[in-house]
């Protein structure tokens, strides 16, 4: 599952507990990873990388684990589901990030502010105070134009397209230290917002590309969506093996039964039109016998691990799978047990 950082295999969290879990049902099952390739549809190291956790496994991987481990597969499932949703939550961003933005833009804003104009000198701060006496009705007319009480009236404004304008003389130009403290309140809060701004752009889209990147999972193999092309058909199939001639891909268990925990099963695979036997959990020696109504039959015994299989007997509507005997044996045991019940005694 590309996906985001795995753990060790026995590490903690949901994928440790899931890796580990496995490992547990592999071992009780004592499925050994050839076999688990050969009952599924995964290589040897395909299991090798699921079960030693270099790689999440699928849900379809996991239903075809439990079934070759004849376990439920739904614990199995939630474990998967949490390790998933872990690897898609996305990374917090850091708080120092986006207060660090939000701190530097302020700076350039109060930068740029009028904070370098001159402040009034002690003497035109005196002319602002009126005296007593100069507010009459003799009062100069330049005070019903906006100026302070005392303060002399301007000279003649020099003239041109660079001539600077006097401080506090003109339209929207008050010197007051009120308006310029006001001013430098806004420039930073429009500071903050453009940080806050760039940190939903910039910061917040990247996160969100990493969480896309970390749920997409690692692809895994899956069933075929067409119908496979099959080596032989019924007859042709006789004494064949089966995963030779790519019968197994829809084949099913349609006969089974159990001795001293062996399970003891008839696979029938409709493409193919053949079936052959299987003993799973067995020892070394342990024996699997498959026999048609016509006589023919194949035997199979455990060489090595706890599995074995049959070669394929011909199905025909004159010769169904019903008419086909699978028997499984322990001999160290004298023991044997057929489906149906009894039919071959060798």
């Amino acid at each position: 599952m590309a996906g985001g950082p795995q753990e060790p295999g026995g590490g903690e969290g949901p994928r440790g507990d899931l890796f580990a879990e496995m490992r547990r049902i592999k071992d009780a099952s004592r499925l050994s990873y050839n076999r688990l390739a050969a009952k599924t549809h995964y290589s040897r190291s395909s299991w090798e990388r699921f079960l030693n956790g270099k790689q999440v496994p699928s849900r379809i991987t996991i239903e075809e684990f439990a079934a070759a481990a004849r376990t439920d597969p739904e614990p199995l499932l939630a474990l998967l589901d949490r390790a998933v949703a872990r690897d898609e939550a996305p990374a917090k961003e850091p708080a120092s990030t986006s207060a660090a933005t939000s701190a530097s833009v302020p700076a350039l804003s109060s930068a740029a502010t009028p904070a370098s104009m001159p402040a009034p000198s002690s003497a035109a701060r005196t002319a602002e105070r009126p005296t007593p006496g100069e507010a009459g009705p003799s009062a100069s007319p330049t005070v019903a134009q906006g100026m302070a009480p005392g303060a002399s009236a301007p000279g003649p404004r020099p003239s041109g397209p660079g001539a600077p304008e006097p401080e506090g003389v003109g339209p929207g130009r008050p010197s007051s230290p009120w308006f310029r403290a006001l001013r430098s309140a806004a420039g930073i809060l429009a500071g903050a917002l453009l940080g806050s701004l760039v940190t939903l752009l910039v910061i917040e889209p990247a996160g969100a590309d990493d969480a896309a990147a970390k749920a997409s999972p690692p692809a895994a193999p899956a069933r075929p969506s067409a119908p496979v092309k099959v080596g032989c058909k019924s007859d042709t199939c006789l004494l064949r093996e089966p995963q030779a001639e790519d019968c197994q891909w829809d084949a099913k268990t349609v006969r089974q039964t159990f001795l001293r925990g062996m399970s003891i099963q008839l696979r029938y695979s409709e493409a193919c039109q053949a079936v052959w036997g299987r003993i799973e959990n067995g020892d070394i020696g342990d024996t699997v016998v498959i026999r048609d109504k016509r006589g023919s039959s194949d035997e199979a015994k455990i060489r090595m691990e706890h599995d074995t299989y049959t070669r394929m007997l011909a199905a025909s509507p004159d010769a169904t799978w019903e008419t086909i005997t699978v028997c499984g044996a322990i001999p160290s045991q004298k023991e044997q047990e057929c489906s149906p019940l009894g039919a071959i005694r060798p």
